[in-house]
């Protein structure tokens, strides 16, 4: 097809480069990883802290059968809290050198059989020692957990990861007045039996889960090619528990979180205790209300979990490269006047409105810091790390209540209320103030030694004995905060593409995808340069039509890389993909048969709203180049004929004015005449700068408008070479073969 010259003119106006590429919120999905292990994880937390909720519900009940004093149930309480911080730091050393889906498989059935015993007792001494055996096996759950999930789950989500884990400890707040009710119906012991039986299930699931490599998400964020099934040894690996804590506690942006986590511990560990207290006392609530009325805290702590893990994360990928440090300091500082506000008004339903908003502030912080906390410290050295920190957090957490007290019996409650809350923001203004100066350079030194570490690892595969430098421990000590910059790397592929001067425009790396139980792609490697036209053939089922679904967004492959250009595409959804510059004609479903074909073609334009006059420019111009188009307007686009549907679809990509064009089977069901038509178009497209990738099944159809041409078998894709050099028959009979 020849333009007109009226068309001719304008043709720079379907030129990709124009498209407008507005900044937006990419936002992802967990897609290309197993969402199980986040889910049993989550629900291995509620378990492990329910019986923290559980016991003060039962109090009123053990005190009637066991003629317990106040004191021995505080005691029962705090026994628990001094169990937990003698048996983290062996569990976090265990985690770091063991299996850990192990370790909280073991872990999780023996708190369930010590839930039993704990059932069982016969008096104080009894209930005593089960509690504190309970506190020696909660331990096993936390830092080891926090440690799988970094390896689980992609850097750039690991903020939403950890909030939706966080989730596990406030399902459980809601545990306590679940309690309470079931321990009037059929007595705390038959309440603990059933508490015990599902970490019976969670720890046979766990036991099930596959044990990740430690750093693989690491080496996969910096684009390091290595098999991500082979343990890669660290000298880490080797030190002992002194000199791994000196390690861990040279960084600085960790020390200043446990500094921050301890100080903040020292008010929001006495609310769940005294606030109930307080509502009773100062809002005239019963026991009932009041204990029901704290659950506002899980309210807003699960929207506070949720909203922070995911703004880190996406201002995190939008160049705030301290976000997550930055998030939690902010929510901590913002929390404090909330606070303040809440337990000044006598207002009940204002005070806890206000106190809902505190909650998701307060609570909000967490999974960026946790996220940042695991960033900042080596793979092998994550279980030792979270587990310093969870002790420190409890022994803060065991004497926030006693200054509660003691402030109380000098003046009041309010009073420890109020003296207590600027705490929160203390700990805020030491995250912005210490380690927000020093996250990135703690972070970027973690992936320096990971990239060491995987040099050295390469050097013993290929026999390479030269000595590699040893790089420096701690980029926070005294190091240029530019040096070490983590630079992701680039394969073979893209240094391929810079030697002969191409830019490569879509690399694929890795790429695995199944229905259910069959596989159909197979570790898929490709790359597609920036322009031209891009045949990729193959016979029916070998997996051509999943693969461009893959690339637009429509399917999400179970593991390996994608990028366009530079933009990781992983868990992106196929709309943002869209306003990334990725067009996707479908085979047999590019239309919108309701919609007349005015409407179809404008829709090519929606992602960049706001520029309708280059999208009027673009449709006048399709109008050009299909003029019987322009006598169908107002036509349903359903009633069209397949030549014409497959225009009208056309032309929406021509509209669009994507980077990269997916055509799947465009001569399908066609006319010889409507496709060379159709054919004529393409090249005019590929010509303006758009690359093409075009999914064909005849030879001819191929051959006649490619550049390059690339071949797919079994769920595999090699390169042929380009297409001016092939001969269509030994093509053609290639293509035969793969039937065989």
């Amino acid at each position: 097809m020849v333009l007109t010259p009226a068309a001719a003119e304008r043709v720079s106006a379907l030129t990709p480069t124009l498209t407008p590429r507005p900044k937006f919120h990419v936002t992802r999905k967990l897609v290309g990883v197993p969402k199980w292990p986040l889910v049993l994880l989550t629900a291995v937390y509620t378990i492990n802290v329910s019986d923290q909720f559980l016991l003060s519900s039962m109090f009123p009940l053990l005190k009637r059968e066991f003629g317990l004093s106040d004191t021995a149930l505080g005691i029962l309480s705090g026994s628990y809290l001094i169990s937990v911080t003698l048996g983290t730091v062996p569990f976090g050393a265990l985690a770091d050198r063991y299996s850990r889906t192990r370790i909280i498989a073991w872990g999780t059935a023996f708190w369930g059989v010590t839930m039993i015993f704990t059932g069982m007792a016969s008096g104080f001494f009894m209930l005593l020692l089960g509690r504190m055996v309970l506190g020696l096996w909660d331990p096993c759950d936390n830092p080891t957990s926090q440690s799988l999930l970094a390896d689980y789950y992609p850097v750039n989500q690991r903020s939403k990861v950890m909030g939706i884990y966080q989730m596990g400890q406030l399902v459980g707040f809601f545990l306590l007045p679940i309690g309470g009710l079931m321990g009037q119906a059929w007595g705390w012991r038959a309440t603990f039996f059933f508490f015990a039986l599902p970490a019976f299930v969670v720890a046979l699931l766990s036991w099930r889960l596959p044990e990740p490599v430690r750093g693989v998400q690491e080496r996969r964020h910096q684009r390091l090619e290595s098999d991500e099934s082979t343990v890669i040894a660290s000298k880490l690996q080797g030190l002992s528990i002194a000199d791994a804590y000196k390690h861990i506690l040279r960084c600085r942006s960790y020390t200043a979180s446990l500094v921050s986590s301890a100080v903040g511990s020292l008010f929001f560990g006495g609310i769940g205790v005294w606030t109930p207290t307080f509502l009773i006392r100062y809002h005239d609530l019963d026991i009932a209300e009041a204990s029901t009325a704290i659950i506002v805290v899980a309210l807003g702590g699960l929207v506070g979990v949720l909203t922070a893990g995911n703004l880190a994360d996406f201002l995190t990928q939008s160049g705030y490269l301290s976000a997550r440090i930055g998030v939690a300091g902010i929510a901590r500082v913002i929390s404090a006047p909330l606070f303040m506000a809440a337990f000044l008004v006598s207002y009940t339903p204002l005070m806890l409105l206000l106190f809902s908003f505190g909650a998701l502030f307060l609570v909000g912080a967490l999974p960026p810091l946790n996220a940042a906390r695991v960033d900042v410290l080596h793979p092998d050295l994550r279980g030792r790390g979270t587990s310093l920190d969870a002790v420190t957090q409890s022994l803060a957490s065991a004497a926030s209540p006693v200054i509660y007290g003691i402030i109380a019996d000098a003046s009041d409650l309010r009073t420890a209320y109020l003296t207590l809350i600027p705490l929160a923001a203390l700990a805020g203004l030491i995250l912005l103030t210490f380690a927000l100066a020093s996250y990135r350079r703690d972070e970027q030194a973690v992936q320096e030694l990971v990239r060491h570490d995987h040099a050295r690892h390469v050097a013993r595969l290929t026999g390479d004995g030269q000595e590699l430098e040893e790089p420096v421990p701690m980029a926070s000590h005294g190091s240029d905060p530019g040096a070490g910059t983590a630079q992701p790397l680039t394969g073979d592929h893209d240094a391929a593409a810079s030697a002969e001067g191409v830019e490569s425009l879509l690399r694929i790396e890795g790429l695995d995808f199944s229905y259910g139980p069959i596989q159909v792609l197979f570790g898929i490697d490709m790359t597609l340069p920036q322009g031209g036209c891009h045949a990729l053939v193959g016979r029916n089922g070998v997996g051509k039509t999943t693969l461009l679904a893959n690339i637009g967004g429509l399917l999400h492959a179970q593991s390996g890389q994608m990028f366009l250009r530079d933009q990781d595409l992983i868990g992106i959804p196929p709309e943002q993909r869209a306003r990334l510059g990725i067009t996707l004609m479908a085979a047999g479903q590019s239309i919108f048969p309701s919609l007349s074909v005015r409407d179809n073609l404008w829709f090519g334009g929606y992602h960049f709203a706001g520029s309708e006059g280059l999208v009027d420019d673009r449709l006048d111009e399709v109008l050009e180049v299909f003029p019987a188009l322009g006598q169908r307007l107002g036509q349903r686009a359903g009633t069209l004929s397949g030549g014409e549907q497959q225009m009208v679809a056309l032309g929406r990509a021509l509209v669009a004015g994507p980077d990269l064009l997916l055509i799947d089977e465009l001569s399908l069901g066609l006319a010889p005449t409507v496709t060379v038509e159709l054919l004529e178009v393409v090249e005019r497209i590929a010509g303006l700068g758009t690359t093409i990738l075009l999914v064909e099944q005849s030879i001819g159809v191929a051959l006649s408008v490619a550049d390059t041409v690339l071949f797919m078998d079994r769920g595999r894709v090699s390169e042929l070479g380009p297409a001016a050099e092939l001969d269509a028959d030994a093509l053609a009979l290639r293509l035969l073969e793969s039937h065989e």
